[in-house]
């Protein structure tokens, strides 16, 4: 994959910022990363929102996912207990948080577990808006293309697909994902 330029990057800042609550997959190399978070935390500033960085590299198993994330979402001690204390702790959060979580290194998030824990991660992540209180917490999947091709989904557009029909099976709506 080219480096992008920064009308591409600022498009890509778009439509981040215009899927708020969603999950948002992309293909981007590694040394345009810190670009990607830099233009995003201006657009969040806009927003009231909060910019945060998760290493997908640092969360590999479902053990290192916890001690990572309580840390970078600043979650109650008890979260760092297990996987579904974090997971409560998630969802337990303010309605009013406006969050955009950024994920790099996103190919290696969980990988070590199976499919249905990445769902149950990811589907955790994002939401929103909410009625009650405004707010809305979207995740960016960033990783480099041929990273995306040695994961189940083999690529970005297929990760984000899977991640949204996955929160829509964990709700109990219609998914193809398992037919």
């Amino acid at each position: 994959m080219d480096e992008i330029d920064d009308d591409a990057l600022r498009g890509l800042v778009a439509r981040i910022a215009a899927a708020r609550g969603k999950v948002v997959a992309v293909e981007l190399p590694p040394d345009q990363f810190q670009g990607l978070v830099d233009e995003l935390r201006v657009a969040a500033y806009e927003h009231e929102a909060d910019v945060r960085i998760v290493l997908g590299a640092a969360c590999t198993t479902a053990a290192r996912t916890v001690e990572h994330l309580a840390g970078v979402l600043q979650l109650p001690y008890a979260a760092s207990r297990g996987w579904l204390d974090m997971l409560e702790a998630v969802g337990d959060r303010a309605a009013s948080l406006r969050q955009c979580l950024v994920v790099a290194d996103a190919a290696d998030l969980v990988r070590h577990e199976d499919e249905d824990r990445w769902h149950e991660l990811v589907g955790a992540l994002f939401g929103g808006p909410y009625c009650l209180g405004g707010g809305w917490n979207t995740i960016v999947l960033a990783d480099h293309p041929w990273r995306w091709e040695g994961t189940p989904f083999r690529s970005a557009a297929q990760a984000q697909e899977r991640a949204e029909t996955g929160r829509r099976s964990m709700h109990g709506e219609h998914s193809s994902m398992f037919e």
